[in-house]
């Protein structure tokens, strides 16, 4: 006989006995429903990950401004300190000190002062000659005689003439022409002698220096302080010579220092070329500024404009 079909639901097996299975699917049912918290334990490392990036932060920022603190110092030093230290250290071996005005100067009492312990002159100029060439006498003043062409030619020969240095402020200053002042106070001094700026060959000028801090009072006719920036002027500078009208371009070619026995006034500064002496301007005075110690020329060639 039939039977009716009789439905049964198959219902899952656990086994409640196996907690292992319990508690991974508590968990896994608990994480799919609320975030997942980190443990104190990472939470404290991430604070000190934190705190630690902070410190090398500003490690960092101390040991740079360190390098730049350092930096400017070491420019400090060697650039301003050693060499003002430097100077004064070595000031006992320079001789004497021109001084712009003299210990014993005396307002009461100047109009009858005469020249006081600043007084110097350049008295080495007057003893060198060149001892292996010939000279000859014109008008009292001796030339090396391989200019004796150009020299019985000059006519007209001024009492002065100009130069104008532009990189030290000095316009038109004046230049007593064959000075035989070793002293030039109130004028430059071309050294009688040597050429002048028409002829092919070395025209010599000599001006005093003192201190760089003392007013250069050229334009007023004190000239004690003419030349004492001469020391700044640098391979291609110019400067400029009015003679008779003209005016004269010179480019610095070199510059010397010297002993003052070493100096003479008559020799040709740059080589001749092809036997021929070229026209050239040499400024003199001493050196460092404010000694007297050493000789310093600026040496400037012609430049046809």
């Amino acid at each position: 006989m039939f039977k009716p079909y009789k439905y049964t639901r198959e219902e899952p097996v656990h086994n409640y006995f196996d907690i292992d299975i319990v508690i991974d699917t508590y968990t896994a049912k608990i994480g799919e429903n609320k975030p997942t918290l980190q443990s104190p334990q990472n939470t404290l490392n991430n604070n000190n990950i934190s705190k630690n990036s902070k410190k090398n932060s500003k490690r960092f920022k101390i040991l740079v401004s360190l390098i730049l603190i350092i930096s400017g110092l070491t420019i400090l030093i060697n650039k301003v300190v050693l060499p003002v230290a430097s100077t004064y250290a070595s000031s006992e071996e320079y001789m004497p000190v021109i001084s712009p005005i003299p210990d014993d100067f005396d307002v009461k009492n100047i109009a009858n002062q005469k020249s006081g312990s600043d007084s110097f002159s350049f008295s080495e100029l007057s003893k060198k000659r060149q001892n292996d060439i010939d000279y000859i006498s014109v008008d009292g003043i001796k030339y090396p005689k391989i200019l004796e062409d150009r020299v019985e030619k000059r006519h007209d020969v001024p009492d002065k003439f100009y130069i104008t240095i532009p990189k030290l402020n000095i316009v038109d200053a004046v230049i007593e022409t064959n000075s035989t002042n070793l002293d030039p106070r109130e004028a430059l001094g071309h050294y009688n002698g040597s050429c002048l700026p028409d002829e092919a060959c070395n025209t010599f000028i000599f001006g005093h220096s003192t201190f760089k801090s003392t007013p250069n009072k050229y334009k007023d006719g004190n000239y004690t302080a003419i030349f004492s920036r001469l020391d700044e002027l640098e391979y291609g500078d110019e400067f400029f010579i009015n003679y008779k009208g003209k005016t004269y371009r010179y480019i610095v070619e070199l510059t010397k220092i010297d002993e003052p026995e070493n100096v003479n006034p008559l020799e040709e500064p740059l080589p001749k070329s092809l036997g021929k002496y070229d026209n050239t301007v040499e400024l003199f005075t001493c050196t460092p500024p404010g000694t007297t110690k050493y000789r310093l020329s600026v040496v400037g060639k012609y430049v046809k404009d």
